[in-house]
């Protein structure tokens, strides 16, 4: 079998985005045409991740390669793609093209995909463009609002700030190395090689909204439609834990400070995305804290050292992405603030019951699939030695409890104003959001198999 069969759900992507632009005039004028056009690209892309399996790193000479955390990273990113665009499709969109919304989506999670299996720093770093770039347009997407534009304005800047650290740093290894594959990374000790693997590690905790570079997030989430912050905040940052994973993985070895790195940015996210989170009165704002708190977590496993600790951060960067895409598109379809979530227990009882799962999920509650990622991340973290890290991170998974019971409280407890209305839940959206309540359940119950399918091959 040809290794070109490894591109197959790649290609998948980049024919649905490209049809979904011209979904308009194939459908005869059908508004919501491109969203069920780029649904099934997604779930072809996804099939054909499980049909193709992992291979050796041979492709475009050794620049692509499937292992078993690529196959993981891809095959969820094709399933959560395939979930948001079916919602998509059901609730369509306030403002703007339907179309040109799905193209954007299937543009960045054909850059995930890519990034997942990147072998080559150059490639890495396009893949890693191509998924944030349709995201900059998504989060500004609603060219009325201004406080979207704002947000998405911040989210271009800080993230183009790190696109240009993580190339500054890639010319420090490039240059050490004499060579683009990271596999043949050679980093000098001292000072330049520190230096690199800082500059490196910047640009990725960016990209994954970790502190100290966590300034965009809540700005962005709050102005941008609440249908590109359920995307954004969920399905890129599978595949980015992959990246930062393989980075970590080459760099620590020959960089000593870098776990020291890991283990302040960890800290530092904990603090202010679980202690911001509390008085926030926009749901998409308080996520937006949520998501630094989680990035956090993630770095408590990369922090760690060693492929435990890589697979226990995937494990969880899928644990995470899965319920902060239900309660996201539950928000979508309720409204924005906490006021508008009162009384959604009487209005919409499956709605509430659903985002009380997903809460309690990203809270670390058993037998859920938080709880499940976080006692694979803890349990790593001991076993490389960061028992106070890893008490601390239990200590703020706690402390989170209180901003999501928040929600919980506004929905169980809060009287709806009168002219409040039960808002309407299409069968193919509340489908997509029992899909993901399932998906909940299922990963924390059944989290052996999920685990052992993820591995990091060292080249």
């Amino acid at each position: 079998m040809s290794d070109l069969v490894l591109i197959v759900p790649e290609a998948f992507l980049l024919l649905g985005a490209l049809v979904a632009l011209f979904a308009d005039v194939l459908a005869r004028g059908h508004a919501r045409a491109g969203a069920w056009i780029g649904a099934v690209a997604a779930i072809l892309a996804t099939a054909a991740a499980l049909w193709a399996g992992q291979g050796a790193p041979a492709l475009f000479v050794g620049q692509f390669a499937v292992d078993g955390a690529a196959q993981v990273a891809r095959v969820a990113t094709g399933l959560l793609t395939a979930a948001f665009l079916v919602w998509l499709a059901v609730v369509g969109l306030q403002r703007g093209s339907v179309r040109d919304f799905t193209a954007l989506v299937l543009f960045s999670a054909l850059g995930a995909m890519l990034m997942a299996a990147a072998r080559d720093w150059v490639v890495m770093m396009l893949a890693l463009e191509v998924a944030t770039m349709p995201a900059y347009v998504l989060m500004g997407f609603d060219r009325s609002d201004v406080r979207g534009l704002e947000g998405a304005l911040k989210y271009f800047l800080l993230s183009m700030v790190a696109s240009l650290l993580f190339l500054y740093g890639l010319s420090f290894v490039i240059g050490m190395s004499g060579a683009t594959a990271m596999g043949a990374t050679k980093l000098q000790p001292g000072l330049v090689g520190a230096l690199a693997a800082a500059f490196l590690t910047a640009g990725m905790l960016a990209k994954l909204s970790a502190a100290p570079f966590q300034w965009w997030a809540p700005d962005a989430y709050a102005g941008a439609p609440a249908a590109s912050v359920a995307f954004v905040s969920a399905v890129p940052k599978v595949a980015g834990v992959v990246a930062f994973a393989r980075v970590v993985l080459v760099l620590a070895p020959q960089a000593p400070s870098l776990p020291l790195l890991l283990i302040g940015a960890a800290v530092l996210s904990m603090i202010i995305g679980n202690l911001a989170a509390y008085p926030q009165t926009d749901v998409r704002r308080l996520m937006a804290y949520s998501g630094v708190a989680h990035a956090g977590y993630l770095l408590v496993g990369l922090a760690a050292g060693g492929e435990a600790g890589a697979r226990a951060a995937l494990f969880y960067g899928i644990a995470y992405a899965v319920p902060s895409l239900g309660v996201m598109l539950v928000a979508a379809t309720v409204g924005n603030t906490l006021g508008e979530f009162r009384g959604l227990a009487a209005r919409r009882p499956f709605l509430a019951w659903a985002t009380v799962l997903m809460l309690i999920s990203l809270i670390g509650i058993p037998p859920l699939a938080g709880f499940t990622g976080k006692l694979f991340l803890f349990t790593a973290a001991m076993g490389g030695g960061l028992v106070p890290l890893s008490v601390f991170a239990v200590v703020m998974s706690a402390v989170s409890a209180g901003f999501y019971f928040r929600i919980v409280r506004a929905m169980f407890f809060d009287s709806a104003a009168q002219d409040l209305q039960a808002p309407r839940v299409p069968a193919g959206a509340a489908a997509v959001v029992a899909l993901c309540c399932a998906a909940v359940i299922g990963i924390g119950v059944a989290a052996g198999p999920l685990l052992s399918a993820i591995s990091f091959t060292a080249k």
